[in-house]
């Protein structure tokens, strides 16, 4: 889903080089994933409709209470509303 998502433009990954660039929107492990991106609206909106779309494919509810917003050189103000 997140690749299909970053294809439409709909969400946009972090830049780790410039020449050739190269974007990295998520990177999985066994049980963990971590969700790369800028800071953006349409971001926040777009990862809340992964989860969506994720818990009513695969029954499975996603826990919010294990989850971590971490925002880098982000207001604090912006950084609070969007989690």
């Amino acid at each position: 889903m997140m690749i299909a998502m970053v294809e439409s433009n709909i969400f946009v990954g972090y830049r780790v080089r410039m020449h050739p660039p190269t974007i990295i929107s998520h990177l999985q492990f066994v049980d963990d994933t971590l969700i790369l991106g800028v800071k953006s609206w349409v971001n926040i909106k777009a990862m809340c409709v992964v989860f969506v779309i994720f818990e009513a494919m695969s029954c499975l509810k996603v826990n919010f209470h294990k989850n971590i917003m971490v925002g880098i050189n982000t207001n604090d103000i912006w950084f609070n509303e969007a989690s």
